[in-house]
């Protein structure tokens, strides 16, 4: 057996969230998948809610550190194309807001709204800087964020309609240049 760090338990959960849902979420089940024993798991957590918790903070603390590396981009064209095309990649990430966003448990939800403000807010200044006015902006944010959720529940099911989905979205919703 090896020694497995909160991260490691937290990503595990991430995982298996992604991949089954939160319901299936199980103590015996991450610990045969991280190659432990339950102890490992009470070793750094109290329960399972712990655990979610934690990894939700921790998916949330990812997507803010993916915005600020995109942020570094200068041309706000640019920045939004690579945004766009670093969200259809994360494979993880979209089986994490299908599951959470139709879930009942009260901690996904703040957790999901704030990602979502956190991108809105993203999308809102890159379009404020690519020369829209904020009431556009915000409007173009709104309807590239749909899109993208949009295109979360597409990839579900076949990946052809989502990449001609995401072409179509690149070349609609990234102003043209010296557009106001």
């Amino acid at each position: 057996m090896v020694n497995r760090t909160i991260q490691d338990w937290e990503d595990a959960a991430l995982a298996a969230i992604a991949k089954d849902g939160l319901a299936s979420l199980a103590i015996p089940r991450l610990a045969r998948s991280l190659n432990v024993t339950k102890g490992s798991f009470y070793w750094h957590f109290a329960s399972l809610q712990e655990l979610i918790d934690k990894s939700l903070k921790r998916w949330e603390e990812r997507d803010q550190t993916t915005l600020d590396e995109l942020r570094r981009i200068a041309d706000p064209r640019a920045r939004l194309a690579a945004l766009f095309e670093e969200a259809m990649e994360q494979r993880e990430a979209h089986g994490l807001y299908v599951a959470l966003s139709s879930s009942t448990v009260p901690h996904a939800a703040p957790v999901i709204r704030r990602i979502s403000n956190s991108r809105l807010k993203f999308l809102i200044e890159s379009y404020i800087e690519a020369g829209l006015k904020r009431t556009e902006a915000r409007s173009r944010a709104l309807l590239a964020y749909a899109a993208y959720i949009g295109a979360l529940h597409l990839r579900l099911s076949k990946k052809k309609d989502t990449d001609d989905f995401v072409a179509h979205a690149l070349k609609s919703l990234i102003p043209a240049r010296g557009r106001s």
